[in-house]
């Protein structure tokens, strides 16, 4: 129902941000194949480099070092901190871990490009229409929702391989990779509740903060912002699941915590 109350002239503009959000999302769906989680992460958290160059590119900005120290700063101890966090950890282990494709690590890399782009965009229409923040987050989430859908179809219809390509043509596949069947059967009901999750919480209602945010703080603001994600996995981790905390865990956040800090300085300061 939002979708139609979506202002006409952001129309055009909604649906180029969906596109966008869309590619951050399918990018970092096929990363995610061959490439480790933690190498994923930390390639998507180029955002913070992402939206600052295209405020300086598009909008004319002056984001340079001498101009926007704050930003570059942020940028450089958000990415450290996440790097500390999501790949320290490997540096140390007996047995490395798995390494990806480097066209995984291209698609992690396409992967910040949408999701910064898309936060980029976003931030524009809600200066201009604040008031439009559930019907331009409608718009992102059904872009991405119809280009998901083609998705499917091709994958499921066999015309481009991988794994379990073609099971639209399947019977049995059909039943259980589809609605309802994947929320009915047994076998898959974690997948099912993995699969809620992420469409209701982690991609709609998370969306709707996403825009909402971006209508107050700038988008190379909310990028270092939404980059302490693998902060709170760690922490909740800890909390919900009495996972040990590390040194890698306590030197990403306190880098993390730091970039959110610098955020928040006057470049006078600097």
């Amino acid at each position: 129902p939002f979708l139609l109350k979506l202002a006409p002239e952001l129309r055009k503009t909604a649906l180029l941000c969906g596109c966008f959000t869309a590619l951050g999302y399918t990018t970092q769906s096929v990363a995610l194949v061959d490439t480790p989680g933690a190498t994923v992460a930390f390639l998507g958290a180029l955002t913070v480099v992402v939206c600052p160059t295209l405020a300086a590119v598009v909008d004319k900005k002056k984001m340079g070092i001498k101009d926007a120290p704050q930003v570059w700063l942020a940028a450089i101890l958000c990415l450290l901190g996440v790097g500390l966090l999501e790949l320290g950890p490997e540096l140390t282990s007996q047995t490395s871990a798995e390494s990806g494709s480097w066209t995984g690590d291209a698609f992690s890399v396409l992967q910040a490009i949408g999701f910064g782009t898309s936060f980029f965009i976003t931030e524009k229409m809600m200066s201009r229409n604040p008031d439009q923040a559930l019907p331009i987050t409608a718009a992102q989430v059904s872009v991405s929702a119809f280009i998901s859908a083609i998705w499917a179809i091709v994958t499921g219809s066999g015309l481009v391989g991988g794994t379990d390509s073609g099971w639209l043509l399947d019977e049995s596949l059909r039943a259980t990779y589809a609605l309802p069947g994947l929320f009915t059967s047994p076998e898959f009901r974690n997948v099912a509740i993995a699969v809620a999750w992420t469409g209701f919480i982690t991609t709609a209602a998370n969306r709707v903060g996403e825009t909402l945010a971006l209508g107050k703080v700038s988008s190379s603001e909310a990028s270092v912002l939404l980059a302490t994600e693998p902060m709170w996995a760690a922490l909740f981790s800890n909390l919900l699941m009495h996972e040990t905390l590390s040194g890698w865990d306590y030197g990403g956040g306190a880098l993390i915590v730091a970039a959110c800090c610098c955020n928040a300085i006057q470049p006078d300061y600097l």
